[in-house]
């Protein structure tokens, strides 16, 4: 009983705790919040500006791509690599874009193994962490011999194929 009790103390005060932060942040951000004195659930606020469509103006579509197109036809390969190690923290989404064109004006460039490398770090550093395995699996296929298969695999898991007799 006594454990019971203790629990269902915890859960109350967890969920009192997460509806407090839930009102603060609402508070913090200026929408409204549910009225004290009443003791009624807050009905959601009703937007009272009609929609564009309602207006005549055709509706916008959502930018899917906020980031500036990173299409850099006039500079070379250790220009790109260059920008690409600079943007792979600080800027992922930049980095990708730089080493796809990369890849794609400078297929078999002498910076391949480490632009394909850059890659994966940048979809890491984006979160998208199946994407980087089916990189690495790529940079494996590409570069077996690479300088960053082991960088590669402590970053993803990812194992090389092994290669020798028998292997293949």
């Amino acid at each position: 009983m006594r454990r019971s009790t203790a629990i269902a103390a915890i859960a109350g005060t967890m969920f009192l705790a997460a509806v407090l932060l839930v009102r603060r942040g609402k508070h913090a951000t200026g929408e409204p919040t549910a009225p004290q004195e009443q003791g009624a659930l807050a009905t959601p606020s009703v937007e009272t500006e009609p929609a564009p469509e309602a207006l005549g103006a055709a509706p916008q579509s959502p930018n899917l791509n906020p980031i500036p197109s990173a299409r850099v036809i006039d500079k070379t390969d250790d220009e790109i690599i260059a920008a690409l190690r600079e943007s792979v923290r600080s800027n992922p989404q930049r980095a990708e874009q730089l080493a796809r064109e990369s890849r794609q004006r400078f297929p078999e460039s002498a910076n391949s193994d480490e632009r394909d490398a850059l890659l994966v770090d940048a979809l890491i550093n984006q979160q998208r962490i199946g994407a980087a395995r089916s990189e690495t699996y790529y940079y494996y296929d590409h570069h077996p011999e690479g300088r960053f298969t082991e960088h590669l695999f402590v970053m993803t898991g990812v194992h090389p194929t092994p290669v020798g007799p028998g292997m293949q």
